[in-house]
């Protein structure tokens, strides 16, 4: 979805986004709204405004599109809505909402009163808040259903978050875990999961963890050649940002988004070639709170 100046949120933001479409085209480069949106986020986080937004969210930003800091798309994510099978109007939880897009995709799309959470303090937003502040602000067992995207693998204790999630909504109710699997017990694949404390486990551990925390699994489904498509169809996108960011002036701002923008390329393409390979899979797990 393309970005325009009415989304930056100061008169500063917006003057430097008129400043840049005037350079693009002084300069004879193709402009890219959405691309040159993250370079002034960039700048402004460098400025210590409005927040201070990591680099490496807002070249993730760039690459996957508005709101989203993995592959995804709306059709990617009313595929895990359908599998819930809620009603219009129910009252739904997404974990890892990212910057928001999956937020916007359910509640657009499925008509549902979606809150999305977020493991980073520092991609809160007015969509999407922090799991610290939804233990004090969500009320327990409220939830009619649940997204859960890509947050088992990454937490050291899978049962801790299941049980969190299960906190959160009501009895009976469906929640999908959508995550990276392992062929294997003790397969590594240190390259493609940089920092964090998780890991994506079997599917038999996952199983064993949503059990414990009182989860009983329905169906299990292979996504893995879906979700290798999304990272395909995010090509473009890497074009946008690596043409948006060679054109940075400010030279150690330029290096530090091309060095976060290398960053994720290694990883993704990692994750791409172990995805094909059958070393790492992504499943979707239906689930029902007992």
């Amino acid at each position: 979805m393309a970005q325009t100046a009415g989304t930056l949120s100061t008169l500063d933001a917006k003057a430097r986004f008129a400043a840049r479409r005037l350079h693009a085209w002084w300069e004879g480069y193709r402009f890219d709204p959405m691309a040159e949106r993250a370079v002034i986020q960039a700048k402004l986080a460098q400025n210590g405004q409005p927040g201070g937004r990591p680099v490496d969210a807002i070249v993730a930003e760039a690459i996957w599109g508005a709101g989203r800091l993995e592959p995804g798309s709306p059709d990617w994510s009313m595929r895990l809505a359908n599998k819930l099978a809620l009603p219009h109007k129910s009252r739904v939880i997404v974990f890892g909402a990212g910057a928001g897009a999956s937020v916007d995709d359910l509640a657009t799309g499925a008509g549902w009163k979606v809150i999305g959470l977020t493991p980073s303090q520092s991609a809160a937003n007015d969509r999407v808040v922090s799991y610290d502040l939804a233990m004090q602000r969500v009320q327990k067992s409220s939830a009619d259903g649940a997204l859960c995207l890509y947050q088992l693998s990454r937490d050291s204790n899978p049962t801790a978050f299941a049980e969190f999630a299960a906190d959160l909504t009501t009895p009976g109710a469906p929640v999908i875990f959508a995550d990276y699997v392992v062929a294997r017990r003790w397969a590594k694949l240190p390259s493609c999961f940089p920092g964090g404390s998780g890991f994506p486990k079997t599917e038999r551990e996952y199983g064993a963890s949503l059990a414990a925390a009182g989860f009983e699994v329905e169906s299990i489904g292979d996504d893995s050649e879906i979700f290798r498509r999304l990272i395909a169809d995010g090509w473009a996108g890497w074009r946008r940002a690596y043409d948006a960011f060679t054109h940075i002036d400010d030279t150690r701002l330029r290096a530090e988004m091309l060095r976060a923008m290398a960053s994720q390329a290694s990883y993704w393409a990692e994750r791409n070639d172990a995805i094909k390979s059958g070393h790492l899979g992504v499943r979707i797990l239906r689930a029902r709170k007992r």
